[in-house]
C-alpha cells in the first residue's frame, strides 16, 4: 500500500509540472501566519438569474474540489478551522470552461525547410510521405483546431477585511473525461498544481 502511495504522488508531481499556473498575491501580507482556513459559501446564482453551467456547478464536482483543496491545504499544515471560530483565511474557488479555435498557417513558415508533417498530403514521387524538399507546397495550409479551455482559479480572502490576498489560477486544454476517477484525478492535478504555488516565498530582504 505504500509504495503505491508513492508511485501516486510522483504520478501527481508529474502531472503537476506541466499544469500552466499564475497568481497574483498582496505584497504586504503575513502568509507565515496562516494556520487554519474556512469554506465561503458556495456561490448564488446572480441577480439577472442566468443559468449554470451544469457540468461545473454541480455536487459532485463541488466535492471534489474541495476535497483536493482541503488535503493539499492539510499537506501544508493549515487545518479546517473549528465551528464557531474565526479562521485566519477564507477560501473559495471558480471553474470555467471556454470554447476555443487554434489556427496554424504552414504557408511561409515551412518555406525554406526540407519537409513539414503534412500527414493528409498525397504520396509525391520520389520523396517520402510528408517530405517535399525545398520548393514551395501547399504554401496556403492552414490547419484548424477547436478544443475547451477549462479554468480554475482559487482565492484567499482575509476574513476580517474580506479582501483578497492571494489567487491561483490555471488554464488547460480539457481533455476527455470519460469516468468519475478521470474527472476526479483531473481536479486534484489541477488542485495540487495551483496550490504548489501557496504560499507565496517571502520576498528576499536587501
Amino acid at each position: 500500500m505504500k509504495k503505491a502511495g508513492v508511485a501516486l504522488l510522483v504520478v501527481l508531481l508529474s502531472a503537476c509540472a506541466g499544469v500552466p499556473v499564475s497568481t497574483d498575491y498582496a505584497l504586504d501580507y503575513d502568509f507565515a501566519a496562516i494556520s487554519t482556513f474556512a469554506w465561503l459559501p458556495a456561490p448564488t446564482p446572480d441577480a439577472k438569474g442566468r443559468a449554470k453551467d451544469a457540468s461545473l456547478d454541480n455536487d459532485l464536482v463541488r466535492e471534489r474540489v474541495l476535497d483536493a483543496v482541503d488535503a493539499e491545504l492539510a499537506a501544508k499544515g493549515l487545518s479546517l478551522a473549528a465551528e464557531g471560530v474565526q479562521p485566519s483565511v477564507l477560501v473559495t474557488y471558480h471553474l470555467g470552461k471556454e470554447d476555443k479555435v487554434n489556427f496554424n498557417s504552414f504557408g511561409s513558415w515551412y518555406t525554406h525547410f526540407a519537409y513539414y508533417p503534412c500527414y493528409y498530403c498525397d504520396y509525391q514521387p520520389g520523396y517520402g510521405r510528408g517530405y517535399f524538399g525545398h520548393g514551395h507546397f501547399y504554401d496556403d495550409d492552414i490547419w484548424v483546431r477547436s478544443y475547451e479551455e477549462s479554468s480554475l482559479m482559487i482565492d484567499i480572502i482575509d476574513p476580517a477585511t474580506k479582501k483578497l490576498v492571494w489567487r491561483g489560477t490555471s488554464k488547460r486544454v480539457m481533455p476527455s473525461l470519460t469516468t468519475p476517477e478521470e474527472r476526479r484525478q483531473y481536479i486534484r492535478e489541477t488542485v495540487a498544481a495551483v496550490l504548489a504555488k501557496f504560499p507565496p516565498a517571502a520576498p528576499v530582504a536587501h
